[in-house]
């Protein structure tokens, strides 16, 4: 007794500023914006370690900074799953960059750069890093796996992308958006093992849908972790999120078994 016992600290902290699909308002009314008890999704975006952001979504500026009030001055990288409006806006680049002490790293696919339409000031203001699937880059000292997602972006030569982060024996998946995993993406999966993976829900509990050749439904979603712990690419204690689900494509009711639905301001520790 009397031993005071340290607590471990997490090697990721992972802040949700964003778990909904295209179809959540862009820019909610100003009596939902402050919404931190579910009423609404914010489109999808990840804070990682108050230090790296994962797609500057619309309302993942104002929800990180007015809502939830983080320190986003540390901020060090931004990582671009791809150029959809619902991930990408260059408000929120602006308003996240102009947070940032110094300057910020800028990750996406090779091809997605030309269709950014980035300004004079907002390369200035970064250091822009062209991903090339399944070649890691280091940001700080997090080690950061790009992997190809299917999911059509169309009228461009980008290829959207999922990310796994690794940082002193942890790592997380985070794959939104995406449907059935390509077979180079599944080959890759199948050498890991994950603590954490994020997958998109962006359809309910449909057996059928026109959304599934870019997205998943739950049924998609249930098919797809039977096999990851098949396989065993997640750790016996490993969780699986849902994120990026639509508004008109859940009903309250659904269940979710073992999977854990994420919510705009979750907090997740790894």
């Amino acid at each position: 007794t009397g031993i005071r016992r340290k607590r471990i600290m997490a090697v990721f902290e992972l802040v949700f500023l964003g778990t909904g699909a295209a179809d959540w308002p862009l820019r909610p009314g100003a009596d939902v914006r402050y919404d931190v008890n579910g009423v609404i999704r914010r489109t999808s975006s990840l804070l990682i370690n108050g230090k790296y952001l994962i797609d500057p979504a619309p309302e993942s500026w104002f929800f990180a900074k007015k809502v939830l009030k983080l320190d986003l001055s540390g901020l060090k990288g931004i990582f671009l799953t791809h150029s959809h409006k619902d991930h990408f806006t260059n408000k929120a680049l602006d308003s996240f960059l102009g947070e940032a002490k110094g300057k910020v790293g800028f990750y996406c696919h090779e091809g997605t750069i030309p269709w950014l339409k980035l300004t004079q000031e907002e390369q200035e203001r970064m250091n822009i890093h062209p991903l090339k699937i399944g070649k890691r880059v280091k940001a700080g000292d997090m080690t950061i796996l790009p992997l190809g997602a299917n999911h059509e972006v169309s009228r461009t030569q980008e290829t959207a992308l999922h990310y796994i982060f690794s940082r002193e024996g942890k790592s997380f998946f985070y794959g939104c958006d995406g449907a059935w995993f390509l077979a180079q993406t599944w080959s890759v999966l199948q050498k890991q093992k994950l603590d954490v993976m994020i997958l998109e829900a962006t359809v309910g509990n449909m057996r059928a849908n026109y959304r599934i050749a870019s997205h998943n439904t739950l049924p998609m979603v249930e098919l797809l972790v039977a096999s990851i712990e098949e396989c065993g690419i997640l750790k016996e204690d490993g969780r699986v999120v849902l994120s990026h689900m639509a508004r008109e494509l859940h009903s309250p009711e659904e269940e979710y078994g073992n999977m854990i639905a994420a919510y705009d301001g979750m907090k997740l520790e790894i």
